[in-house]
């Protein structure tokens, strides 16, 4: 597992856990999202990393064995940024320009 590799399934995955919250929130109502983001970003975490490993051939060493670990919380913590704040950051970065 390399560095890169990790970055790119975070990337990946994240937007694709945002994704799925955000249909989520429009269909159930926005109860609760930091519970909703959470559950999802373990499933789309855990499982899309498994997946890409089995797909990539990524061996299932303690080390890469950590790393999809710890997967979910990162992507969760990737996902809960949100577009709101992630466009206040882009309006401060031109502001000061």
């Amino acid at each position: 597992m390399t560095v890169t590799l990790f970055l790119t399934l975070v990337t990946a995955l994240s937007l694709a856990s945002s994704l799925i919250t955000q249909a989520l929130k429009k269909v159930f109502g926005d109860s609760k999202p930091t519970v909703i983001v959470a559950i999802v970003s373990a499933i789309v975490g855990w499982g899309g990393g498994v997946i890409a490993y089995l797909l990539l051939g990524v061996a299932f060493t303690p080390a890469s064995i950590v790393c999809l670990i710890l997967l979910a919380p990162v992507i969760w913590l990737c996902a809960t940024v949100g577009y709101d704040k992630v466009m206040e950051v882009i309006k401060q970065i031109i502001g000061i320009w």
